[in-house]
Parts: C-alpha cells; structure tokens; sequence
C-alpha cells in the first residue's frame, strides 16, 4: 500500500508542475489545412518528439517559420490572470483589445480561443464555417484594430461564432473552465515574455495553441475509485 501511495502523490506532483509555464523548443513540420495563413499546423517539442502535436494560429499580426524555435508553455487558469503572463496578449489591459464584449480579460480570451479550435471540422477540407471560426479567433485576440487578411475582413467575426464562444463561457461553471484550461497549451518564443506592450504584440514568431482532452470530474472520480481499489486488492493479497 505504501508503494502504491507513493505512485499516486508522484501522478498528483506530475499534474501540478505540468500547469506550470515551462521552456521548451518547437518543431513546425508542416501547415496541415492552411486557413487563410492561419489553421493547423502539426509540431513536436523537443522534450518529447514522439509525441505529433496539431497546433492552431491564434496571432494574426506574426508569422511562422518552419524552424525550431525556443518557447513558453503557458496553461490558461481562469481563476489566475498571471497563468498567462508569458502569451503575448496575457499582460494586455482589457481596454486594449479591439473587440471588447463585457470588458473580457486575456486569460477568458486565451480559453475561448481554445474552446474555438475544438469546432473546427476539416473532415473535408476548409469550409466557410472554419474560416468564420479562424475569423473569431483572431478577433478575440486583436490588439491593432486592423483585420487585414483576415479570412472574411470584418472585426466582429463574420457569423456567430464569436457569439458561440461568449455563450460557452458564460454557460460554463468555473470548475469546468478551469478543467477544460488545463488542456490547454499555448506556444510562444522566449523573446515575447521580456518585452513590453505594445512590442510585445509584433515580436518573435507566431503564436500557437493546443488543446488535449481531459477527463469530466466524473471520470476523475472513478479512476480514483478504481485506483483506490486496486490499492486494497493488492493489500489483501500482500496480507
């Protein structure tokens, strides 16, 4: 039993450093479904190239290179603006982003932005709805005003997605926000996080995102149930 304790406090150490903002390098290897210079790409990390990455342009105002490049790991926290520090929108005042719905801060966009990059559907190549989708993203998380190149040139988003996103946040419970953050990983080179607003918005590569799946609360709950009885099959057995 006592090994067995041993292992779950290691899991549980396990997923509080992996929350924690870390330094890593990026390997772009190709723009899987290119959305009006924006979309897919797929990628490694150096810290585990055998795992393949699709990540997702959120920074229409920077560009890619298919170059490894050194990065921030930030994880979005609703409940902690600072989990976003190293983003290069994480430090932006409310007031300085373009579209302002309910005055959202950075981190909520962050987490919108991933919740977005989840309704993409390029089951048969870039749609208008995905373009609309990379439409949303990017004015989430526009600081210039400027909607050159974006897909359909407008501010708001053209069709309802930006909607969409404000509706599933606000429908969320912050359990479940910060559930769904913790899936998330957002790309930056090293170079952004030292430099103040406004540069900071125009410096180093592009920003990217990933999103993973994480268990429900209640899918949380049996794995610890299992694992709890698989704790006291191994006791009995041992006794």
């Amino acid at each position: 039993m006592r090994s067995f304790s041993k292992v779950v406090v290691g899991g549980l150490l396990w997923l509080a450093f992996s929350a924690l903002a870390f330094g890593d390098t990026l390997y772009i290897s190709a723009q899987t479904e290119n959305v009006s210079g924006g979309g897919q790409f797929s990628a490694t990390l150096a810290s585990n190239p055998a795992q393949d990455l699709l990540i997702y342009c959120v920074d229409f105002q920077n560009y890619t290179y298919f170059a490894p490049y050194p990065v921030n790991i930030s994880t979005p926290d609703v409940t902690n603006p600072a989990s976003v520090a190293n983003t290069r929108y994480g430090t932006t005042p409310d007031a300085d982003f373009t579209y302002d719905p309910n005055s959202l801060p950075a981190v909520q966009r962050y987490v919108m932005a991933a919740w977005l990059v989840t309704q993409y559907d390029f089951s048969s190549g870039v749609s208008n709805n995905d373009l609309e989708i990379q439409n949303s993203i990017w004015t989430l998380l526009n600081t210039s005003g400027s909607t050159s190149g974006f897909p359909n040139g407008d501010s708001a988003g053209t069709g309802t997605y930006v909607t969409q996103a404000i509706s599933w946040l606000n429908g969320q419970s912050q359990i479940a926000l910060q559930q769904f953050g913790a899936g998330v990983q957002i790309f930056d080179s090293t170079d952004v996080a030292g430099t103040d607003i406004p540069a900071r918005w125009t410096t180093g590569f592009q920003e990217m995102i990933t999103v993973t799946t994480t268990p429900e609360p209640g899918t949380l709950t049996l794995l610890g149930a299992g694992l709890l009885g698989l704790g006291l099959i191994r006791r009995r057995f041992r006794n």
